[in-house]
């Protein structure tokens, strides 16, 4: 026979999976779940991306419109690498701004981007 040999045992094991679904539930939240999920998808599959690079007022420098890309973090440090159109591995530290673009890149940069005064 099987390590759980009765219904008792097998329910005690469901009760116990359950018990730890909820813990995790409890303590991550589900919304943290979702952004997880959402980030593990955008990086291993990739997704739209409106990349901005600002200068130390706010205003934007350049912007990359990266679509079906992933962007990752830099181990160690506060900045971003991504593969831009030409196939350049781009690295960004400093002040940038990354939207995951989910409509209309024109729409996102009329949001997002900002012109020098």
């Amino acid at each position: 026979m099987g390590r759980y040999s009765s219904d008792a045992e097998w329910g005690k094991l469901i009760i116990g999976i359950v018990v730890v679904a909820v813990l995790l539930l409890a303590f991550i939240g589900p919304n943290r779940i979702s952004r997880y999920w959402a980030s593990y998808k955008a990086d291993a599959y990739g997704t739209n991306w409106l990349v901005i690079k600002e200068d130390m007022s706010g205003d934007s420098i350049r912007y990359w419109e990266l679509k079906d890309k992933s962007v990752g973090s830099e181990a160690n440090s506060d900045g971003i690498y991504f593969i831009d159109e030409n196939g350049d591995v781009v690295h960004l530290s400093g002040f940038y701004t990354y939207i995951q673009v989910k409509g209309d890149f024109e729409a996102a940069k009329k949001e997002h981007l900002k012109e020098k005064n």
